[in-house]
């Protein structure tokens, strides 16, 4: 497996160009050696050329990766020159997360490399293999179950960041760890921002409760979002919600191969326009995901992507009403032969809890 994605990453390689490639982000590196580096504040990089592939890591986050040549490095070592010594004088890619202060250093002892920005990993990892999809629907059912039972938790006077520790702990409940971090929990005001920090905020009866939320379970991650109401919910939540679910649906209903992303995002913008809202949706409507939160493919404008099988993506529609509510319905989709399927299958009809 690790052997046929890097012959996908090299074919990208010679399409582009690029005759050697610098590799550093860390989903990156696992996805084409099968482990994980953890390099802290540190330098961790893969050099890939299509005869060999080589890893520099620090010494405290030393891996064997099958037929890869691996130099450590300890914290009296100088990393930037052990990178230096990895690289030929030649046409060089260079992904987005290598850090200013080994990249300019570099630079500086190498002004003969030719470095340019490459996406070539990022472009083989956007269609998964059968394993890979396999991968990401079991993580999606776990998150479907997950949902379920911390929902049932909800209870008068909790904290949003108490919310969040139901997830997590229901998480591992069902044998896939914590989560890291706190799980976008929203209420009342503040599921009206798309991208809220939890707090202390108290759940109150009327209150909207907006959960964003998934996790990485074997080197995949789940990403769902569903939105319910505490005890009641009033004619306008209602109506917000039938909207934003109708986006959701048109949006589903129109993914399959040959389609741009961008359409997509119009059908549930439509909706949302139709109804009077467009100026309440404020972000995309789809982004990849995989070894990622978010991955490539993403919906830029200027920047065409075509549907094509094997893509895995949100459609996460949404209206947010400043300083009132919001709402915010998102699934995960793979693109079929002939349309789409769905991962995850948490209920979406208007739910009132309490």
């Amino acid at each position: 497996m690790i052997q046929n994605r890097l012959e996908r990453v090299r074919a990208r390689m010679r399409a582009h160009g690029v005759e050697q490639l610098i590799v550093t982000q860390p989903q990156a590196i696992y996805y084409l050696t099968g482990l994980w580096c953890n390099p802290m504040d540190r330098l961790d990089a893969l050099v890939v050329t299509q005869e060999k592939c080589s890893m520099l890591c620090y010494v405290l986050a030393v891996i064997e990766p099958e037929g890869c040549e691996v130099i450590v490095y300890s914290d009296s070592g100088a990393a930037v020159s052990n990178l230096s010594r990895l690289l030929e004088n030649a046409e060089t890619g260079v992904d987005g997360t290598l850090q200013g202060r080994f990249l300019l250093p570099l630079m500086q002892l190498r002004p003969e490399l030719r470095l340019r920005l490459s996406s070539c990993v990022e472009e083989a990892r956007v269609i998964k293999t059968e394993d890979e999809l396999l991968l990401l629907r079991r993580a999606s059912e776990v998150t479907d179950d997950v949902f379920a039972s911390a929902f049932a938790q909800l209870r008068e006077g909790m904290t949003e960041l108490e919310l969040g520790a139901v997830f997590s702990d229901s998480f591992m409940a069902h044998g896939v760890g914590r989560f890291a971090g706190d799980p976008m929990v929203c209420f009342g005001v503040g599921s009206a921002e798309p991208h809220h920090t939890p707090g202390n905020t108290a759940l109150k009866p009327g209150d909207t409760v907006c959960v964003d939320t998934g996790k990485r379970i074997d080197g995949y991650y789940s990403d769902m979002t569903r939105t319910v109401f505490f005890k009641q919910a009033s004619p306008e939540q209602r109506e917000i919600y039938d909207i934003v679910l109708e986006a959701n649906l048109a949006a589903l209903s129109s993914v399959k191969p040959g389609v741009l992303m961008s359409d997509i995002h119009e059908a549930a913008c439509k909706v949302i326009r139709d109804a009077g809202y467009g100026d309440y949706y404020p972000h995309r409507t789809s982004h990849g995901i995989g070894i990622d939160y978010h991955e490539e493919p993403f919906d830029v404008a200027g920047r065409p992507v075509i549907m094509e099988p094997g893509m895995c993506i949100s459609v996460e529609p949404g209206i947010y009403l400043p300083g009132r509510f919001g709402v915010r319905i998102e699934d995960l989709v793979v693109i079929t032969e002939d349309g789409c399927s769905l991962l995850n299958h948490a209920p979406k009809e208007l739910t009132v809890i309490g």
